[in-house]
């Protein structure tokens, strides 16, 4: 699961706790445990630990940063989307603030479980302004400010040095077309005397980067506007390419098989989340780097993040936002960043650099993640779960010749339909 991915990168090092855990500092008393008996108090509810080194710890540098005890309600990943959906239900005020996934915000927002933040927003410190294109996009379809993402985690192209070179094939830019990828990937795969693939050109879309091939083949994938999902000839298209490359054997066909390709030396290039580039660092036991996703009819990624939201019920939402600020400002950003390896979706912070991660020496093109954040969107992951999951079911059966790209693109629409309910 993504989830999985994404947050086990930005805790590798937290340590287990319970399901409530305090961010308050060892040591001298901050401002914030001063007033622990009788101050103001926010609750956050995350899916993972705080990470275990409190420099890294965006809650409790919050906590010292605003005076303000800040504690951390974690909740196990498995549950987490259905227990704050309960919470919402239910009216319950135990949390301030919701960390929440791109899936339900829509639903918590029509549901008067979060509230708008912009009438704070206006006296803010936070840079609205300066944030990516994706956020206002999102904001503007719910109809008003109702989260802030504390990261933008981005899909990238990852690409093995060494096989390029052994085949004198110049390594990709951010300017690659989606026909320069093609063209590569068919050069670099490699099969044997019986025809079979030893070295493939490209893995297989996995989760993620089914919709952005199918988002830069010309789909809107995700109306923010509705909340529906939006495909239709680009999902053809791009199921079709797929499709071809699987029989052609520059791809692999789709199995129950989750083993890395890239990772492992089979594959020369990979279409995979940006979180991977701090589970690589240096590992890999060859050269490697990264590029933008390749530009098809448009430059397409779809963005990853979770945000930060005020419950409706809270009796803290003064003090919620106010830690909130401190998270989504230049200081709880760089923090965030340098815990994460994932830039800050507001530019000018995440220009400068703080989410670079220093084990993933074999990188130089980090220019490819900035690039990656102007392109990206708050796309598929906004979709229920059983959606996605069902069409790429769809994609996958077509690849394998169970049925036509068009068919498997109808169904998986049709669902859409019916379970979304328009």
């Amino acid at each position: 699961m993504r989830r999985k991915k994404l947050w086990g990168l930005i805790f590798l090092t937290a340590a287990a706790v319970g399901m409530l855990v305090g961010c308050s500092t060892k040591g001298k008393p901050t401002a914030g445990e001063q007033k622990k008996d009788g101050g103001q108090k926010v609750t956050i509810a995350v899916w993972n630990e705080p990470n275990k080194d409190e420099a890294l710890n965006m809650y409790a540098q919050a906590e010292k940063a605003t005076g303000i005890k800040v504690e951390v309600t974690v909740i196990p990943e498995s549950d987490y989307s259905s227990k704050l959906n309960q919470m919402v239900s239910t009216g319950d005020d135990s949390a301030d603030v919701y960390v929440i996934w791109e899936n339900d915000i829509a639903n918590f927002a029509k549901a008067g479980g979060i509230i708008p933040m912009d009438d704070y927003l206006k006296k803010s410190s936070v840079q609205t302004s300066d944030f990516i294109d994706a956020v206002s996009t999102l904001s503007a379809g719910l109809g008003g400010t109702y989260g802030l993402p504390w990261c933008a985690a981005t899909e990238i192209l990852y690409y093995n040095k060494d096989m390029f070179d052994a085949e004198g094939i110049s390594y990709p830019g951010n300017d690659w077309s989606y026909k320069d990828y093609k063209s590569a990937a068919e050069k670099l795969t490699k099969k044997d005397t019986d025809g079979k693939t030893q070295q493939y050109g490209c893995t297989l879309p996995n989760t993620q980067t089914w919709w952005a091939g199918i988002g830069g083949a010309g789909d809107q994938v995700y109306d923010p506007t509705k909340g529906h999902m939006v495909i239709g000839d680009g999902a053809v298209s791009f199921v079709t390419d797929v499709a071809a490359m699987v029989k052609s054997g520059v791809m692999p066909e789709p199995s129950s098989d989750t083993a890395d390709l890239f990772s492992s030396g089979k594959a020369a290039m990979s279409w995979q989340g940006s979180w991977n580039i701090g589970t690589y660092g240096s590992s890999l036991p060859f050269q490697w780097d990264i590029a933008t996703i390749p530009t098809d009819k448009i430059k397409y990624n779809t963005l990853h993040t979770g945000f930060y939201s005020i419950n409706a019920k809270s009796k803290n939402q003064d003090a919620a936002f106010k830690v909130i600020e401190y998270l989504m400002g230049e200081e709880g950003q760089t923090i965030n960043s340098k815990a994460s390896g994932n830039p800050s979706a507001i530019k000018s912070i995440a220009e400068k650099g703080a989410w670079k991660v220093e084990s993933a020496t074999s990188v130089k093109n980090w220019a490819a993640m900035t690039d990656s954040l102007k392109a990206g969107v708050f796309g598929y992951t906004c979709l229920p779960s059983g959606v996605t999951n069902n069409a790429i079911s769809e994609f996958n059966a077509a690849v394998l010749g169970q049925m036509t790209p068009e068919e498997a693109v109808k169904k998986a629409d049709a669902y859409a339909r019916e379970t979304i309910g328009y």
